[in-house]
């Protein structure tokens, strides 16, 4: 269930019918479609066990499916050669929750930084020093770090780090999985402002994942919304806050309303694929058909943009009664 990005009619990244699954889990990601065009910013939004990180690291091909492709400007990854496998990777890159886990303790920062350079062959020396002196700048740091190590900063400090090291291999996308959680609010917002700069004055598309309403509000062009390994809603993040469709969309929302710290409810263990929708044993306003047959996607349209829900209650038979 696409929606498309109106800058190209071949977007950055396309994820078409992704199936990941695990020895002790079925259906981690469950037949996943998305498109995300370059430039945007695509809020991935769901509880802990929902599959986002599983996407993440299937885009990145740490994981291979049991179905599906993932697209990189029309070019399958699971399809690629070491070479362009590697390029992939350069213009794909992730930041993660835990910065200090994240950034090996026993590396300056100036090593942190040049290791992505030399991986990739990018540049001569002369070349990698100047870079990795503008891409701290460009995150709002001084090159007077490169000799100290991960420990001698704060949180914010060690995030921007991190994006640092995601960004000095000049990537069209990042992954940003819950890059922001393990901050405090202050924090938090600087670099969210960070990010949305990023997305402005370069055009890095953001995959943005995220289990805060609050924060996707604040970032994302386009909300996706992930439950026991489906993708059940897809639209412009205006129409997902003003209009949500899915009954489990509306329950998010409803719940962030009610906490201090907006989140999301459990949404339950990825389990066996059935014929019934995977959202109708918790569903309050489920009809008949919920509990016999799995929903197809049905697009709504709204002036911002496509809007795709997988739910009943959206059947064109009931729409036009």
């Amino acid at each position: 269930m696409p929606v498309n990005g109106p800058q190209s009619s071949l977007p950055l990244l396309r994820v078409h019918q992704l199936s990941l699954s695990f020895h002790n889990q079925q259906h981690a990601v469950d037949r996943v479609t998305f498109n995300l065009a370059g430039g945007k910013i695509l809020g991935l939004v769901g509880a802990s066990g929902a599959g986002k990180s599983s996407i993440a690291r299937a885009i990145l091909r740490l994981l291979e499916p049991d179905a599906g492709s993932i697209l990189l400007n029309g070019e399958n990854i699971f399809n690629m050669g070491p070479g362009q496998l590697k390029e992939a990777r350069r213009r794909i890159q992730i930041v993660f929750q835990e910065p200090s886990a994240s950034l090996s303790p026993r590396r300056t920062v100036a090593q942190t930084l040049l290791e992505p350079l030399r991986h990739f062959d990018i540049g001569d020396t002369d070349y990698r020093q100047k870079k990795i002196r503008q891409t701290l700048q460009t995150v709002g740091l001084s090159h007077d770090v490169l000799p100290r190590y991960p420990h001698q900063f704060s949180s914010g400090q060690q995030q921007r780090i991190a994006i640092a090291r995601a960004l000095v291999s000049n990537p069209e996308l990042l992954i940003a999985d819950e890059a922001v959680s393990a901050l405090d609010v202050s924090v938090q917002a600087q670099i969210l402002q960070l990010i949305q700069s990023l997305q402005k004055e370069y055009g890095i598309a953001f995959l943005f994942i995220s289990h805060d309403l609050a924060v996707i509000r604040q970032i994302a062009d386009e909300v996706a919304v992930m439950y026991r390994g489906q993708l059940l809603e897809h639209s412009p993040a205006d129409t997902f806050f003003s209009r949500p469709a899915h009954p489990y969309s509306k329950a998010l929302l409803s719940y962030a309303r009610f906490e201090s710290t907006p989140g999301l409810p459990s949404s339950g263990e990825p389990g066996d694929r059935s014929s019934a929708c995977v959202y109708a044993d918790r569903c309050t306003v489920k009809i008949t058909a919920c509990e016999q047959l799995e929903p197809e996607y049905h697009k709504i349209q709204h002036k911002e943009g496509p809007h795709c829900v997988k739910c009943h209650l959206y059947d064109e038979a009931r729409s036009n009664g």
